[in-house]
């Protein structure tokens, strides 16, 4: 039923979105070479559902470079595969080619959205690319909601732990949550769901919630193999949009990669198999 759902509100509502989450993934990892291309996957969906949905071009794409300076970057028109309705999807793609050793961030300000709550949402989205060497992975994209990272944003192995802090216009926010979830590398149709002792959709398990501290700081723990997204929502004011004023949201998205055991690689069905 859920699935159906989805399928008659897209129908009958074409300018409205579901909620959603803008991912900015590599696969099959977030490492790269000096020299050698690399190409990073955006587009719009539900991580922890492996639902994928069109997504608008954003505003602004751009490179963080180790050594601070930004580089706009080029979007290129990416089909990725929705299995929930078995058609294709908008998104797209960004080719790298890192000409020096350090930590890089791809930085991402989407377009404004209007869900169908009535509600303008703008997605801020960080990946962190790290080349050879550990520099300037406390580096910022600069936007108005920010994660910091505490801990080196790469390198995590299974069941690690992730400790960060979340500014909002350059001050740490007083209050809020972040929310974790795993991309799943596979779409999860309603019997693949995990169910509570009721039979019920045991939501909490697919999404993780924190509360941050007086300071902004969080600790999250990242326990399997994959991809996983950090978010976190403010409340920013109204906006005039579509002949109407709205509330605004901002979207923080920061995701982290983590290793797992040789067998345990994830296999994202929605992307291509990189050569």
């Amino acid at each position: 039923m859920f699935f159906i759902f989805l399928f008659i509100f897209f129908i009958l509502n074409p300018y409205l979105s579901f909620a959603y989450e803008v991912f900015s993934i590599s696969v099959p990892d977030n490492y790269g070479l000096t020299g050698k291309e690399k190409v990073f996957y955006i587009g719009a969906g539900e991580p922890a559902f492996g639902l994928i949905y069109d997504l608008k071009p954003p505003e602004k794409v751009f490179l963080l470079s180790p050594n601070g300076t930004f580089n706009k970057l080029t979007l290129l028109r990416e089909e990725f595969i929705d299995k929930a309705l078995n058609t294709k999807r908008i998104g797209y793609k960004i080719k790298i080619i890192p000409k020096i050793k350090g930590d890089y961030y791809i930085c991402i300000e989407s377009d404004y959205t209007l869900t169908r709550d009535g509600i303008l949402n703008k997605f801020l989205v960080k990946t962190p690319f790290h080349v050879g060497i550990e520099k300037g992975w406390d580096n910022s994209c600069g936007f108005d909601l920010e994660i910091k990272p505490y801990t080196r944003p790469y390198g995590f192995r299974k069941n690690g732990i992730f400790w960060g802090q979340v500014f909002y216009k350059n001050k740490p926010l007083e209050n809020g949550t972040v929310e974790a979830e795993r991309f799943s590398p596979v779409f999860l149709r309603l019997e693949d769901l995990p169910k509570d002792s009721y039979g019920e959709i045991n939501y909490p398990y697919l999404k993780k919630t924190v509360k941050i501290t007086k300071n902004g700081f969080f600790i999250m723990s990242l326990e399997e193999p994959g991809w996983w997204v950090l978010t976190v929502k403010v409340k920013n004011g109204k906006k005039f949009y579509a002949n109407n004023i709205y509330p605004v949201e901002l979207i923080h998205h920061f995701w982290i990669y983590v290793f797992g055991y040789k067998k345990e690689i994830p296999i994202y069905e929605y992307f291509p198999i990189p050569k």
